[in-house]
């Protein structure tokens, strides 16, 4: 009997240590659950920076207007032209966003200074009906007039 009584005793102490463990395993996998929802919730309300518009946009918004700043700049721009560009100065919105698309429009400038007309060129934002606080050239300095 000391045999059986000492075996049951085990099995005892056994499922008590398993239901600890059991327990400290649950609570543990709880607690983990909880450190990883209050994580999401202070990177989803941590301001991120916005990534900088790219000089792919750039060039595709501005890839209609080739024709009138390589041509004469008699007369008005397409209607295309206008449309993208005041698309991307619309979405323009935070200060690295305009300083990026200046340096995009400042690298196409200087890259195609020996076929874009720049006396032309400098003339497109108002005849698009755009306000820039800069003249269009391969000289602008982005930082200055951007922010």
């Amino acid at each position: 009997m000391w045999t059986q009584t000492g075996r049951e005793t085990k099995r005892r102490r056994r499922k008590r240590v398993m239901a600890a463990i059991s327990s400290n395993v649950k609570l543990s996998g709880t607690f983990m659950l909880v450190v990883v929802l209050v994580g999401m919730m202070v990177l989803a309300s941590t301001p991120t920076a916005t990534a900088a518009v790219s000089c792919n946009t750039v060039n595709s918004k501005l890839m209609p207007c080739l024709g009138y700043v390589t041509g004469s700049g008699i007369g008005a721009p397409s209607a295309t032209c206008c449309s993208g560009m005041r698309t991307l100065y619309a979405s323009l919105k935070v200060a690295a966003d305009r300083q990026a698309a200046c340096r995009c429009i400042k690298t196409l400038t200087s890259r195609f200074a020996n076929i874009i007309k720049l006396n032309v060129i400098k003339t497109l934002p108002n005849k698009c009906g755009i306000n820039l606080p800069y003249t269009i050239s391969p000289s602008i300095n982005c930082d200055k007039y951007a922010p």
